[in-house]
């Protein structure tokens, strides 16, 4: 059995070293052949030059994407992976020492299984805001890539919700070249829609694969200043707003509300910037005088709305077929 470890990287070089001196230390069983590839998606900075730096320590090679965009990238891990399973994880984490073994016993435990998922815990950059850990509940799952399933090795399941994060999954590399990577979603130059890990995972369990959680496949999510502020959070929420806002004009129901006809105004609907001005007007209130666990809630609402007002004035200026009016 061959494994492939896949990085995505964008202009995140020391952080990227900090990744790659946890895989080094890394305990590795006896007798796995493993690659680690990572693929800089046309960074800036001295990217390649970290890379370089880890030849002797580990078993890596770099690749190159021009076309911005993670699902490009992840899309080009996929096509030059030489093993049996990829596993995914991202530049800014810190893995467990059994990060690796956990997840081979894993699929030699399940060998029917073609999904894995492992244990995600946020750390973050300190000093961090007291109101970040007062509203970890809230934001952990949504912002920070937190992912705790239990100490159980639970089945993978849509409709229970329990689904991967893209820093910390696994999948077998035969369903992953058939299921790829929508390059729509995933962060982007200009654009920050998310979900497309959560996209492969769904897309794999409703055509019937099997996934496992594997909760001793550790790893911490460096949680950096600048994600701890609201303007990284409204950004956030507004891209999951954009991609629900994708995923709903995919099914038709974004024709449907068109068929509303109600007037557009700067390209979407005059009831959704009504919609967005309510809600803002809401958040700024409770900033005030309510506590984060309320007014993060009125932040997120608004910012969702903020992104749906985004994709109809995109998909307005592409000029696609869409009935808008």
């Amino acid at each position: 059995m061959l494994i492939t470890v896949a990085i995505c990287t964008y202009n995140r070089a020391e952080s990227l070293r900090r990744t790659l001196d946890s895989l080094a230390a890394m305990r590795v069983p006896d007798g796995l052949d493993w690659e680690v590839v990572v693929v800089n998606n046309n960074c800036p900075d001295h990217t390649d030059a970290v890379i370089e730096s880890f030849a002797d320590r580990l078993p890596i090679r770099p690749e190159f994407e021009p076309q911005g965009g993670v699902s490009h990238a992840k899309n080009r891990a996929i096509d030059v992976a030489r093993g049996d399973y990829i596993i995914w994880t991202d530049d800014d984490v810190i893995v467990d020492t059994g990060w690796l073994a956990a997840y081979v016993e894993a699929v030699r435990r399940w060998p029917e299984a073609a999904l894995f998922a492992g244990l995600v815990t946020p750390e973050y950059e300190t000093p961090p805001a007291r109101w970040i850990i007062d509203s970890e509940p809230f934001l952990g799952d949504k912002c920070f890539a937190r992912r705790n399933y239990g100490m159980k090795p639970l089945p993978l399941s849509v409709g229970d919700g329990r689904l991967p994060v893209g820093c910390n999954f696994a999948v077998r590399a035969m369903e992953q070249r058939a299921v790829r990577y929508d390059v729509e979603l995933g962060y982007k130059p200009g654009g920050f829609l998310a979900g497309e890990e959560d996209d492969v995972a769904r897309r794999l369990l409703n055509a019937g694969a099997s996934g496992r959680w594997v909760p001793e496949a550790m790893i911490v999510h460096c949680i950096g200043q600048e994600r701890q502020t609201i303007r990284y959070l409204t950004k956030r929420f507004t891209g999951l707003g954009e991609e629900l806002a994708l995923l709903r004009d995919r099914s038709g129901a974004l024709a449907a509300q068109a068929d509303r006809g109600a007037p557009l105004v700067f390209g979407a609907p005059r009831w959704l910037w009504r919609r967005y001005a309510e809600g803002w007007m809401r958040y700024r209130i409770h900033r005030l005088i309510s506590p984060p666990s309320i007014w993060l809630k009125h932040l997120e609402a608004c910012s969702y709305v903020r992104g749906e007002i985004r994709y109809w004035r995109s998909r307005r200026r592409l000029n696609e077929e869409l009935p808008l009016s």
